[in-house]
């Protein structure tokens, strides 16, 4: 059997890495089909519904894991990821299914990531997790370096049009989200049951001692998804082509690829590298300002911000993984919960007020590329969540 060849870990990179690349092939390319048949507005209601239909799925099913498995959860996200790209090919005409698909691809989202977060926690219990999540990342890179290429280029030359021009890149990603329910299927391994949900504990969160691991969440996403929305987008208008997005997408997993490589133990040595790749990341964003060509601008500042912002968002979980571990009285769904929740209310809150942006001043994304340098701020965050390897973060009421 699968688990008895490759074990619980293994498996689960191939399992997850199947999910990955499939993703990598709808990826930015979810934001171009409501441009290309809707508007720009669409993109960001698709974004918005999306992220909260998630953050309530998720928070919701820390209830079904009192009786279930995280790898139910898992199996049955990613069935509804493949459903849903079905029936996004049946979609015609109305701007509200923008909102309809945002909340069936979030709902799908939030159930994959309640069984995924859970199960991943367990399967490395006795792991080094340094290296298991560069390793993660490293594989996730690799497997999706070629997507985004693939996916454009399915896409560009299709013969169809319209809605339709997407057929075979979500047919093909809804089969590789299906492969990697096969996989994981012949897992198994220990998967200890919550130990007493609720949701209002989820959303209060654990006690004191993880208040800058929710400050990073929450002001992380005030840029990482804009930055995610905007930059591709931008690229896109600018050149009219999907191969080109693809490019793009390609480079900036390439470039994570690399970063994974570099620092894949870690930081080897108690150093300025978070200061100094903090610094590099404020300074790296004013390239937007300059009168340079727009696109190599933004691919600049891509490349630049992928490459320090990897290492430092590995150590970032890591750091919070271990923190789990030391406060043994805390469940792991609980707090694991807590997260997605702050999560959830940095994406709304920079979704909101990107909608409000665009439907009352701004109309494109090139409008939206100058804020970027500003929201880039929030890689201060970094600061307080972030140590070198092998120093865990101190736990109240213990010597650090």
């Amino acid at each position: 059997m699968l688990e008895r060849r490759v074990g619980p870990i293994p498996a689960y990179y191939l399992s997850f890495n199947l999910y990955a690349l499939g993703n990598g092939l709808v990826g930015v390319f979810l934001n171009l089909f409501f441009l290309a048949n809707y508007s720009y507005l669409a993109v960001l209601f698709f974004q918005i519904a999306t992220f909260a239909a998630a953050l309530l799925a998720y928070l919701l099913c820390g209830h079904l894991l009192l009786r279930h498995s995280p790898k139910h959860l898992y199996v049955v996200g990613l069935a509804f990821f493949a459903l849903v790209l079905v029936d996004m090919l049946s979609a015609r005409g109305a701007l509200s299914s923008a909102f309809v698909f945002g909340g069936l691809w979030g709902a799908a989202t939030g159930v994959f990531y309640a069984g995924n977060n859970p199960m991943m926690h367990d399967i490395t219990q006795r792991a080094d997790r340094t290296s298991f999540v560069a390793v993660n990342n490293l594989l996730t890179g690799a497997v999706s370096l070629v997507a985004p290429v693939s996916a454009g280029a399915l896409i560009q030359y299709s013969t169809f049009s319209g809605v339709d021009r997407y057929l075979w890149d979500f047919a093909v990603t809804a089969g590789f989200f299906l492969l990697a329910v096969l996989v994981i299927l012949r897992v198994r391994y220990d998967a200890p049951r919550a130990l007493g949900y609720s949701l209002a504990r989820a959303v209060r969160g654990p006690r004191p001692g993880y208040g800058r691991f929710q400050l990073f969440f929450a002001v992380s996403q005030l840029f990482v998804i804009p930055f995610g929305i905007i930059l591709p987008i931008y690229v896109f208008q600018c050149t009219g082509s999907y191969l080109v997005t693809g490019v793009y997408a390609s480079y900036t997993v390439t470039l994570s690829v690399l970063a994974n490589l570099w620092f894949r133990e870690g930081f080897r040595h108690d150093s300025g590298f978070a200061p100094g790749a903090v610094v590099g990341i404020l300074l790296s964003s004013l390239v937007l300002f300059t009168g340079f060509d727009p696109p190599v601008n933004a691919f600049v500042f891509a490349g630049v911000y992928t490459v320090l912002a990897t290492p430092l968002n590995n150590r970032a979980m890591v750091g919070f993984m271990e923190r789990i571990d030391q406060d043994r009285t805390l469940d792991r769904v609980l707090v694991w919960s807590n997260r997605e929740f702050f999560l959830g209310v940095g994406r709304l809150v920079v979704l909101g007020g990107m909608i409000l942006i665009s439907a009352v001043v701004l109309r494109t994304s090139a409008d939206l590329l100058f804020l970027l340098p500003f929201l880039s701020l929030y890689s201060l965050s970094y600061l307080g969540v972030v140590r070198p390897a092998g120093r865990p973060p101190a736990v109240p009421g213990t010597d650090p």
